[in-house]
């Protein structure tokens, strides 16, 4: 009955392998979802503030600059 349990056990390996696979293919589908997900987020951020900068209005002028007062006693 050697042969028989040992393809037994042969076969319990591959069922366990099959759900492992399974596994890892869920978990790289749902890793891919993410990182769309996540592209889709970045590529927002980056219109926004894209957009945010252009309509902000440009700086004032830096006031001139007031002359000197020549000081006394030198």
């Amino acid at each position: 009955m050697s042969f028989w349990t040992d393809a037994l056990r042969a076969l319990q390996q591959v069922a366990l392998l099959q759900h492992k696979v399974d596994q890892a293919l869920t978990t790289a589908e749902e890793t891919r979802r993410h990182s769309i997900e996540t592209r889709e987020r970045v590529i927002r951020l980056e219109t926004l503030i894209d957009i945010a900068m252009k309509r902000q209005p440009p700086a004032p002028p830096a006031p001139p600059a007031l002359p000197e007062s020549p000081q006394a006693g030198s």
